[in-house]
Parts: C-alpha cells; sequence; structure tokens
C-alpha cells in the first residue's frame, strides 16, 4: 500500500508539470504572430502588424489617369501595404485629380483630409526651397545620378523639415522622368526655335526660370487645365516627360516633341503627419518598407517604357526630334546660380560633387 500510496504521488507530481510545460508552450504560442502561406510576397525584414494596432485607412489622390505613372506606384503601393498588415491598412486611390491636384493635396495633407498623395515635386519647391536645387537644369546626367541622391542623406536632408513645419511627410521619392517640349507650331531643335512660344509650366519658380532662359513665353497652369488649354491653343506648348504627354493624351493636341530632357522630374509618394502619427511603429515599418519597393519597381517600369513611349507617339503622328543638348544646357547655365541663395551653395556642391562621379 505504501509504495502504491508513494507511485500515485510521484505520478501526480509528473503529470502536474507536464500540464504546466504544455500551458507555456501553448501561452507562447498564442503571443506570436502566424505565418500566412497566403500572404503575397512578405518581406521577413518587415514587423508584423501588432493584432491590436487600429485599422487605417488611407485616402491617395493623384492628379493623372490610371494609365500613367503615378496610378502604377500607388497601386503598387497599395497592394503592398494591404498585404503586408493583412488589410489592417487599407488604400483607397483616386486618380485624375477627383479629390485634388498637387497643390491641393499639400494642403490637404497638412489638414489629414487626404491622408496621402502621389505629388510632383514642383509644387513643394513653394514651401521647401530646398527642393528647388532638385529641379535645376541638367543637373542630373542620368537616373543613377538622380537616384543617388535622392535615395541618401541629401534626399533626406531636402525632406526633413516637411513633417514639422508642413504636416507632410515624404515616404519615397518616384520617377516622373526626364521633362521634354511638346508644341503645335513647329519642330524644336535649338532654343531659337522656342522663342515667342507660349508654353505653359508648372506653378514651379525653377521651370519659369528655364523658359524664360530660352526664350520661350512660360505661363505657369494646373495640370487638370492643361488638355483644355492645348486644345483652345490658349497655350501653344508644354513640357512634361513622355510617360505623362503620352498617358494624359495630351499629343492628341500637340504635333511636336522634342527630347530636350532639360529637368529630372521626380515624384513623391507623401503622407500626412497626423495619419503617420496615428500608426503604430510597427505599422510605419510596413508602409515605409512597401514605398521604397514601389518606388524600385516604378522606377524600373518607367526606365522600360521610355523608348516605346517615343514608338507610340510617332504611331498617334506627332514629330518626335532628338536636338543636340549642348545649346540648351548653355542657354540655362546661369539658371544654376538663380536661386542658390535660397538652398545654399555648399549643399549644391554637395549634390554636384554625387552626380559628377557618376557616368
Amino acid at each position: 500500500m505504501k509504495m502504491r500510496k508513494w507511485g500515485l504521488l510521484v505520478l501526480t507530481i509528473i503529470l502536474t508539470f507536464t500540464l504546466a510545460a504544455c500551458g507555456s508552450s501553448k501561452n507562447n504560442e498564442s503571443s506570436a504572430p502566424a505565418a500566412s502561406s497566403s500572404s503575397p510576397s512578405t518581406n521577413a525584414s518587415s514587423p508584423a502588424p501588432s493584432a491590436d494596432a487600429k485599422p487605417i485607412s488611407i485616402k491617395l489622390g493623384h492628379g493623372t489617369t490610371t494609365k500613367s505613372l503615378y496610378h502604377i506606384g500607388s497601386e503598387k503601393f497599395k497592394e503592398l501595404v494591404e498585404a503586408r498588415t493583412n488589410g489592417q491598412i487599407t488604400v483607397e486611390i483616386y486618380s485624375d485629380g477627383t479629390i485634388g491636384h498637387d497643390n491641393d493635396l499639400v494642403n490637404y495633407l497638412k489638414t489629414g483630409n487626404v491622408q496621402a498623395g502621389m505629388i510632383g515635386l514642383e509644387p513643394l519647391t513653394s514651401i521647401e526651397p530646398k527642393f528647388k536645387l532638385i529641379n535645376l537644369p541638367y543637373i542630373f546626367p542620368n537616373r543613377d545620378a538622380a537616384y543617388t541622391v535622392l535615395d541618401g542623406e541629401l534626399g533626406a536632408e531636402f525632406a526633413q523639415a516637411l513633417p514639422e513645419k508642413h504636416g507632410l511627410r515624404i515616404l519615397a521619392y518616384f520617377e516622373n522622368g526626364f521633362r521634354n517640349v511638346s508644341n503645335s507650331k513647329h519642330e524644336v531643335l535649338t532654343p531659337d526655335d522656342l522663342k515667342g512660344l507660349k508654353i505653359r509650366t508648372p506653378q514651379s519658380p525653377v521651370s519659369l526660370a528655364i523658359f524664360q532662359a530660352l526664350g520661350a513665353n512660360p505661363t505657369p497652369m494646373n495640370f487638370g487645365e492643361l488638355y483644355a488649354a492645348l486644345e483652345q491653343k490658349t497655350v501653344d506648348g508644354q513640357e512634361n516627360p513622355l510617360a505623362n504627354i503620352y498617358s494624359n493624351n495630351l499629343h492628341e493636341v500637340q504635333k511636336y516633341i522634342s527630347i530636350t530632357n532639360h529637368m529630372y522630374s521626380p515624384m513623391v509618394l507623401a503622407i500626412s503627419e497626423i495619419t503617420w502619427k496615428q500608426m503604430t511603429p510597427e505599422q510605419q515599418a510596413i508602409v515605409q518598407e512597401a514605398a521604397n519597393e514601389a518606388r524600385d519597381y516604378e522606377r524600373k517600369v518607367s526606365a522600360d517604357e521610355e523608348e516605346n513611349y517615343i514608338k507610340l507617339l510617332e504611331e498617334a503622328g506627332v514629330k518626335v526630334s532628338k536636338p543636340d543638348l549642348a545649346p540648351f544646357i548653355e542657354a540655362t547655365k546661369d539658371v544654376h546660380l538663380e536661386f542658390d541663395s535660397e538652398y545654399g551653395a555648399d549643399l549644391y556642391q554637395r549634390v554636384l560633387a554625387v552626380t559628377q562621379s557618376i557616368k
């Protein structure tokens, strides 16, 4: 009997420790995020969203069509964010200026009425003068030079004051492309061919300075008004990357395009600082990583499609010319000196050191 009692006591002790260990194991499993085999391309470096974080809905606006690079980049960002947060953060895209064009979106982001925007860089030059440096004519000899500047410490320095001073945050610099001139009057092969032409530009001091230096009559105008202005001959021409010209059907009301590449034109994916602060650190990390990956994807599409846009434009009946750029570079070189008091000669030299080292 004593042996049986001792045996029962030992068995009870063993069972108690076994159950405690199992309970501890189950508790550890329930606190860890479960891996989903159906989740698309989740990057291991991004933290999993916290299960108790609040759902966030993001309205993302842009002013161009659903065929544009703006939309392609926005859609990729939406896909990545929603997949990696398991739908905890949703992104609703509003194209064609339905909730505002660039200048409107900048203002809406400040108040949080719109949570995100894919915005051309030019409107930001009016609130942060450092961005004018990026818009200088021929400052970037090629895409690699632009990417090196924008994705590194210099790109972060340009944007560092925006969250505190203006209520918006740049997540990543996307690519609109190198800008080119179109018009309805005649072929443009030299700066002299631009003299007297009324050319629509963005509402950007640097754009105005470039076309004044080239002898044109620059006319700032909201992008949403551009097609009608070209069609009604309010302006003779405009300047935009080829992707923007084709995807927004501007070639329907223009006869000539010259590949001047006078300005590298990034666009930015910006988020309202109000929305950013509503996110947990884990959500912020996922959103930032998604923005970087969407940027790289959109840039590749932009570079791969450039020659195809020339072909499509020529097939549509537009005369596409490739002038010697040396006279254009010479005519606009003084624009580099015009704004240095606003962004500082030191910053200009640092950017130049990077761009001139990349061939």
